[in-house]
């Protein structure tokens, strides 16, 4: 349960493109490492949301990719593919991808 607020939290608190109007059903490896957990990832407005589903998912990503595209680490479609990411097409995959074209901005100072 802790893990859905935190990640739901961060999908809000992100920032995302203000012209991007996009909801993505994906598959996100749950804390376990055994299962798979289905959300929906909406965004528009430059606000983003996230809620569980049991929509069939477009892509699926580890916890540790999900990091990765969070922080805008896959700058192409090629860079996601190559490390490891899953999507059921490639339009798919180029849609995940530019959902993180702008750069993530949390309140926090590290």
């Amino acid at each position: 349960m802790r893990k859905r607020l935190i990640l739901k939290e961060a999908m809000r608190l992100r920032g995302w493109p203000d012209h991007l109007d996009t909801a993505m059903p994906l598959a996100i490896e749950s804390q376990d490492g055994e299962n798979w957990d289905q959300y929906l990832l909406e965004i528009k407005g430059g606000t983003g949301q996230i809620t569980k589903t049991h929509t069939t998912s477009e892509a699926r990503l580890t916890r540790r990719q999900l990091a990765v595209w969070y922080a805008g680490g896959y700058r192409t479609a090629t860079a996601a593919r190559l490390a490891g990411v899953e999507a059921t097409s490639d339009e798919a995959l180029c849609r995940l991808i530019r959902t993180t074209e702008h750069e993530p901005w949390l309140p926090d100072h590290f």
